[in-house]
């Protein structure tokens, strides 16, 4: 590769000239095309499009696709961009490609070439990157030399050997809520000082979605709409090549290398890579005297980020990270005293992403051979402590259905067990070692398939860290998860036939029985998922009334456990009973429930419909503060839990109206994580006064620490005796690993359940809590320590400091307190954590409306 050097002053007075014109006939520069320089200011999401479906338009090297859209409707596209002949080719091209992994059948035949995927803007306030993509676009199409040096015929030469997709824009809505702000803050001139208010985003920021979910956590478990489109578009193609744009506040530029630990499941081709990228992204650098920074800081551990996951799936997968953030503006002052701008930012990703593009093609031939490979590996000699993983067929059939789903979605593999086979396997729960008989209904995933790594990344009970100074949570295992018991084995598995899909094996839960109408005394709904929660949901909503049942009862040889709902006719008489019985019909449907019908009120055993143990559920209104004070992340969970779990009303005020809200209207509030100790507009008597009225506070971990500051509460917070674990023999480059013995950035821990409390119902007696932090609540002394944290090393999975987890050994992990005549319900660990741990759903559900039975 032959780099042109040019000065940086001279690339910056001659860059106007290099993007105002292009040789194609009709294909319009960025800035002839918008009528102003790339850098000059932030360019909206409708005008990129506008601009990439004009370049589509006008250049046989490019077509658009459109692949979704977000939570506010905007379009979600990408652009394919490379000779005329693989443009013409590019499903040939995409069906090779897919036949190179496994995942389809047939042989390879006709063109073929790297797929090399760039992403930009998945964070919205990271703005730089989506201006970049346009001048990537053109400069690829222009048939001119590129900022960088490239002349057109290497730049032909790339494309005849690469097919680049360009996805400018991932997060449109935290892009437009960024720069909403700033044009309505920003005056006449950018000021780059950074006091002034156009460096101060206000809350939530932009950086996330409209749901307030880091999409760059969202990766692997696509609990958001733009993710699920995104990664079911990613794996019609599976790209050997992805790279991630992103911005960081500090530190200049990073490029690939990554930092350790590595995951283990990283090929030494997928390392070599990384190596040859960043030597080329360096040579660019220093020829105009860029300063850059690698092997620090982004680590490639944690599977839910935009380098990992690409990784986990054959690809090299890379993240980009270039100085300025939401804090940058059009212009901002570094720390030593020059002025960074936009055109600044935007240019170092542009010459990073025709860098990559570039070493791509050189290197096409070996990218498309070790890819064939890794999956060929994948099916044949798979790596990892363990060849199957069994989810055991009697776990909860919603549960199990959800994992299946996910599982299709990722393109993972699984098979039936032959019935009575023995197998050994490691206990997820329990961690021990056990023997059992196989039974027909269990699910195996074997490790030798096509996405044998992804299997392994998302089934390792405990995955092996090389270095615990890592960046993100170190344990996630789907059986954690879902709550589903299961066993990682190291052994053989007999499976039966070919995989199967969810649509084939596993039938929705059926309609209510036949009974006529007038012979309904009852209808009855089992509680174990957070199906069941939705389904309650909708019944409230309905004007149904609904009882739950705090003691198990058989009717028909069927027993219904604690948390049932039962909805008798009587009940309901405010409503015609045909009426009633197509509402519940129509629900049913909708929430794939199966609903008992019964002609009496007379239980087999325990108690009958009629007794004071079956508890009239009231329909709750439920608060929730949203503002400066709140975290956004925690919020946005439980948002989106109550509107795409649940579909239930919410109602989000400012916190520093709390004084006028009308508190009284509502039931329950709920108080996410934030910084409640150091807000003075937070009243937190008139919180405490409706608590001891009859309202029920449900506390996230920060305001369970909040709550403990008050006299009224006996609440009592674990924490170490010093706020420095050092000493006087600590060498100074060591601080920052004897601060990690205290630390929890994320593991899996064991928590002892009491299943007769309502807020345990439909869980079991114990539960895996993902955990984060090391503070935790001592035992209740008044109140009920409904889950306590295991006496004996609690740790399930993941890292955690030795310091750390001696801390949490018979704590509480959840429980509640009476305050007056309402309660309190305390969460030391966030069950929503990133919308993924499905089990903590059922668990929230629980604190929501079963809870609410307590007197």
């Amino acid at each position: 590769m032959n780099h042109i050097r040019i000065r940086p002053l001279l690339l910056l007075l001659f860059l106007p000239l290099i993007i105002a014109s292009g040789s194609l006939a009709g294909v319009k520069s960025p800035a002839a095309f918008l009528g102003y320089d790339p850098g000059d200011r932030f360019t909206r999401h409708h005008e990129i499009l506008a601009y990439f479906e004009h370049v589509a338009e006008n250049s046989p090297m490019v077509t658009l696709d459109r692949y979704g859209e977000t939570y506010q409707h905007r379009p979600l596209f990408a652009a394919f961009v490379s000779s005329e002949e693989n443009i013409r080719a590019r499903d040939t091209i995409r069906i090779n490609n897919r036949r190179m992994t496994g995942l389809d059948p047939g042989e390879i035949s006709g063109p073929s070439a790297a797929i090399v995927w760039l992403s930009y803007g998945l964070h919205g306030n990271e703005s730089s990157s989506p201006e970049a993509a346009m001048l990537t676009l053109y400069e690829l199409v222009s048939g001119e030399q590129t900022a960088a040096g490239n002349s057109p015929d290497e730049v032909a030469e790339w494309l005849e050997n690469t097919l680049v997709v360009i996805d400018p824009v991932l997060n449109p809505d935290g892009r437009e809520r960024y720069v909403s702000w700033f044009e309505q803050t920003v005056g006449r001139r950018p000021d780059p000082r950074m006091e002034v208010r156009e460096h101060d985003e206000p809350w939530p920021g932009g950086r996330s979605n409209h749901y307030y979910f880091d999409l760059n956590r969202d990766w692997a478990w696509q609990t958001q709409v733009e993710s699920r489109q995104r990664i079911a578009f990613y794996n019609m193609w599976m790209p050997q090549v992805h790279a991630d744009f992103h911005e960081m506040f500090t530190n200049d530029y990073f490029f690939p290398p990554s930092a350790e630990p590595y995951h283990a499941a990283i090929t030494p081709w997928q390392r070599e890579f990384q190596y040859k990228i960043g030597e080329n992204h360096a040579a660019y650098f220093d020829e105009r005297n860029e300063r850059y920074f690698t092997r620090e800081i982004f680590d490639l551990f944690y599977p839910g980020y935009g380098d990992t996951w690409p990784t986990f799936n054959g690809a090299i997968g890379m993240t980009y990270e270039q100085m300025g953030h939401g804090r940058a503006g059009t212009a901002m002052i570094r720390d030593n005293g020059d002025t960074l701008t936009l055109a600044d930012r935007l240019m170092n990703h542009h010459i990073v992403g025709l860098s990559t593009v570039e070493v791509a093609a050189e290197h096409s031939s070996r990218l498309r051979d070790e890819f064939r490979e890794y999956f060929r590996r994948s099916e044949s000699d798979p790596e990892g402590a363990y060849t199957h993983f069994v989810i055991g067929g009697h776990n909860h059939p919603d549960r199990l259905q959800a994992l299946l789903d996910f599982l299709d979605r990722q393109e993972i593999r699984y098979h039936q067990a032959e019935e009575g086979r023995r197998m050994s396997g490691k206990n997820y729960l329990t961690g021990e070692e056990q023997s059992r008989r196989t039974d027909g209904r269990d699910v195996v995933i074997p490790l030798a398939q096509p996405k044998s790594a992804l299997t392994r990344i998302l089934f390792e009970p405990d995955p092996e860290l090389a270095d615990s100074n890592t960046y993100d949570v170190t344990a996630w295992a789907l059986p954690y998860a879902y709550g589903l018991d299961a066993w990682s084995v190291d052994g053989r598995v007999r499976i039966t036939g070919d995989p199967v899909r969810t649509t084939t094996r596993y039938e929705p839960l059926t309609g209510p029985d036949t009974l006529p109408v007038d012979e309904i005394y009852a209808y009855t709904i089992p509680w174990g998922d957070v199906r069941d929660a939705s389904f309650l949901s909708d019944l409230l909503q309905s004007g149904i009334r609904v009882r739950i049942t705090g003691k198990p009862f058989t009717m028909d040889g069927r027993t219904f456990g604690p948390g049932s709902m039962v909805i008798t006719t009587g009940e309901n008489s405010h409503m015609e009973a045909g009426r009633l019985r197509n509402l519940i019909d129509l629900s049913a449907a909708g929430h794939d429930r199966r609903v008992t019908l019964l002609s009496t009120g007379r239980s087999d055993s325990g108690p009958d419909l009629g007794s004071p143990r079956l508890h009239l559920l009231e329909k709750p209104r439920v608060a929730i503060p949203a503002g400066e004070q709140v975290n956004p992340y925690n919020l946005g969970e439980i948002w989106h839990y109550f509107d795409y779990r649940l579909d239930y009303p919410l109602a989000m005020f400012h916190p520093d109206k709390l004084t006028s809200f009308p508190l009284d209207a509502y039931d329950v509030m709920i108080l996410p994580n934030g910084r409640y100790l150091d807000s003075n507009g937070f009243d937190w008597d008139n919180v405490m006064n409706w608590v001891s009225d009859g309202g029920r506070l449900i506390a996230f971990p920060e305001a369970v620490r909040a709550l403990a500051e008050r006299e009224e509460f006996d609440i009592a917070i674990r924490d170490f005796e010093n706020d420095d674990p050092t000493d006087q023999q600590t060498r100074f480059a060591d601080r920052r690993r004897v601060t990690l013995s205290r630390q929890i950035s994320g593991a899996v821990f064991q928590v002892a359940l009491d299943d007769s409390h309502p807020l345990a119902y439909g869980l079991g007696t114990t539960y895996a809590a993902l955990k984060r932090g090391a503070e935790v609540p001592e035992l209740l002394s008044a109140g009920w320590n409904v889950g306590t944290y295991y006496g004996d090393d609690p740790v399930l999975a993941g890292w955690a400091g030795d310091d750390a987890r001696k801390l949490q050994e018979g704590a509480m992990a959840i429980g509640t307190m009476q305050h007056g005549g309402g309660q309190l319900v305390l969460f030391a660990d966030n069950p929503l954590f990133r919308g993924f741990w499905r089990n903590g759903e059922l668990l929230f559900s629980n604190a929501l409306f079963q809870v609410s039975i307590v007197r």
